[in-house]
């Protein structure tokens, strides 16, 4: 029998809402089940006492399809991308503490592994990942924000384990079908990423990749979790005590407010209108 290839489609960002700027639960749910592929939801913390009382029972009943994991803590630019070894335990923690918080609000589960924001992240923050009961880190890139791009050997591993021990796995966008193939091809798992705005089109992107993927055969789409635990060969440790979250300064929780909400506003308003979007761009460069 071939080797079974471990995978999973993550999508950055959204709260659980019915609807998060082109991304509608319910409508991809069909197109999973179509398909037959896994939805892990990188979730911001910061949200953890946000989500819909109906997409929570929604996520309940479909946990065979839908997973959710730790993107970040507030999600500001670069904020596991600094050295500074305080700063990133305290981010380390507080994000923690709100996904058992949004646990304890929601009864949902999450897995324990990190996703960076914007893909950059330090040395220094995988050391701290560890340290705090993190299994695992998915990324787009395997360099770090204070380091020179990893030897070739450790793209041709699951994962690798060269920052302090702790396993970091690759994720891709949909464009790199030549480089998924090479994963399929030499035992890496296929982890995909995207955000909202690849449901403009129904997930026709999406659903087209996950059938050429499945047509080599053996695809197992599973969450990320599963996935750590399968190649790394072991299991996530189960949280022993509710870490706890540190203090912010206001005006410091204010910024980080005021910078989600213009986000969302982003893409529930401007992205999904064609206009609007050309227009932001334009801005934008």
């Amino acid at each position: 029998m071939s080797r079974v290839t471990l995978a999973c489609l993550i999508i950055d960002d959204p709260l659980l809402r019915p609807q998060y700027g082109a991304l509608n639960y319910k409508e991809l749910l069909k197109e999973m089940k179509i398909h037959n592929f896994f939805t892990e939801i990188a979730f911001i913390p910061w949200n953890y006492n946000r989500s819909h009382r109906d997409m929570v029972k929604f996520f309940h009943d479909n946990r065979d399809r839908y997973a959710l994991c730790v993107h970040g803590c507030d999600h500001v630019r670069n904020e596991f991308g600094v050295g500074n070894y305080e700063e990133l335990s305290k981010l380390s923690s507080t994000a923690l503490w709100r996904m058992e918080q949004h646990k304890q609000i929601t009864g949902l589960p999450y897995d324990p592994v990190m996703v960076f924001p914007q893909g950059r992240f330090s040395s220094i923050a995988m050391k701290v990942l560890k340290e705090h009961g993190y299994l695992a880190a998915f990324n787009s890139t395997l360099r770090s924000t204070d380091g020179e791009d990893p030897p070739a050997e450790e793209y041709r591993q699951p994962a690798t384990m060269m920052y302090h021990g702790f396993p970091l796995f690759l994720r891709r966008y949909p464009k790199d079908r030549e480089k998924f193939l090479d994963d399929i091809r030499t035992g890496r798992p296929v982890v995909i990423v995207e955000h909202h705005g690849v449901f403009k089109d129904r997930c026709k992107e999406i659903t087209d990749l996950v059938d050429w993927i499945n047509s080599f055969g053996n695809i197992r789409w599973t969450s990320l979790l599963q996935i750590a635990e399968h190649y790394l060969k072991q299991k996530a440790a189960m949280q022993e005590s509710s870490p706890s979250p540190y203090q912010q300064c206001l005006s410091y929780r204010s910024k980080v407010a005021f910078r989600r909400y213009l986000s969302e506003m982003r893409d529930n308003h401007v992205e999904t209108n064609k206009l609007l979007s050309k227009i932001y761009r334009k801005i934008m460069g």
